[in-house]
């Protein structure tokens, strides 16, 4: 009997291709399919627009907090400290040594650049001199619970950062002005 059916199915195989054909995916798919791409170039976009703050912002804010003792100086710096924090980086200031606490030359990135603490109106702000990085406009960021903006300069860009409160802006501003790019490329 199992060999009858066998050989009459055999004889008379079943259309496949014509009942495949007749059974049409549900709509509903084409919409899933269209959602899921949707979704995905919307995250996508979220990620790239809601990024956090760009890598040089960042790596400035990590290396202001890798040296706390720079926020803790009280005790200004005198004008030979201030000397041998900029002479590498190939700047001068026209600021007095009154106003900063704190003049190291750093290494950030691949050069040494001059980190500076200044004693403000509002407190302590921490200044960076990026001779080797150059920004096109002004980009504020909040890093480790510091406000800070990267301004371009003359030669380079300039870092300014503070915990709380204080006029950041105020005193990128004097920066820009005060500061004096020597020529050559240390």
């Amino acid at each position: 009997a199992l060999d009858g059916d066998i050989r009459r199915a055999l004889e008379h195989p079943p259309d496949l291709a014509r009942s495949r054909a007749a059974v049409r995916p549900p709509a509903w798919r084409q919409w899933a399919l269209a959602a899921s791409v949707a979704l995905a170039a919307f995250v996508a976009l979220g990620v790239w627009v809601l990024r956090p703050s760009d890598t040089l912002a960042r790596e400035v804010a990590a290396h202001v907090q890798g040296e706390p003792e720079s926020w803790l100086a009280t005790e200004h710096v005198t004008a030979a400290g201030i000397e041998h924090a900029l002479r590498g980086a190939g700047v001068q200031l026209a600021i007095t040594s009154d106003r900063i606490r704190y003049a190291q030359s750093c290494w950030f990135r691949g050069h040494y650049v001059p980190h500076l603490v200044l004693e403000t109106a509002h407190g302590e702000a921490t200044v960076l001199l990026l001779r080797h990085e150059h920004v096109s406009a002004r980009r504020a960021f909040h890093e480790a619970g510091m406000t800070g903006v990267i301004v371009p300069a003359e030669r380079g860009s300039i870092a300014v950062l503070a915990r709380g409160g204080g006029d950041i802006d105020d005193i990128a501003r004097a920066m820009q002005r005060d500061v004096r790019w020597l020529p050559g490329n240390p």
